[in-house]
């Protein structure tokens, strides 16, 4: 059994769903982000904010670590399925798995998708594929994963 320290970046659900800075084999590299995350994005009155566009600034509700129990290897490359819930204007994320391999995260993401057709559900979900690369931190920004509206292609995969 591995741990996997995810870094989220908090955002309110009414800009939308929270935002993954990195996925890391152990503790001191993800607590290392988010001190680093926080010290850039630092306003002159102590606030963690993120420019969202031009001249709007989105505030960060927190800057955590989840640790994550995976029965996966450590990899180079993490799969994270999550499930996006929109409801009355917010849009949330949770972690639903951590895999090592695509096809695992597929997997797991087309079961989901099944539940959730064969459920009642009253508000809408989508479940996504983010590839991350392990003890890195994300590629993209907070600003172009807001602007991207947090999906991918064809295959699901952010």
């Amino acid at each position: 059994m591995n741990i996997i320290h995810l870094c989220i970046v908090g955002i309110s659900g009414y800009e939308g769903p929270n935002f993954i800075l990195g996925a890391f084999d152990n503790e001191d590299a993800a607590e290392k982000a988010r001190v680093a995350f926080i010290k850039n994005n630092q306003s002159e009155d102590n606030q963690v904010e993120v420019l969202a566009e031009k001249d709007r600034w989105i505030e960060v509700e927190d800057v955590k670590l989840d640790r994550f129990s995976c029965n996966i290897p450590l990899s180079d490359f993490y799969y994270i399925v999550s499930r996006f819930s929109e409801g009355f204007g917010q849009i949330y994320r949770d972690i639903e798995a951590i895999f090592d391999n695509y096809e695992n995260a597929l997997t797991k993401l087309e079961q989901l998708e099944k539940e959730y057709d064969e459920s009642d559900a009253s508000f809408p979900e989508y479940f996504a594929i983010e590839k991350l690369q392990a003890n890195q931190i994300n590629t993209k920004t907070v600003t172009q994963w807001l602007a991207d509206d947090f999906f991918g292609d064809d295959n699901r995969l952010l």
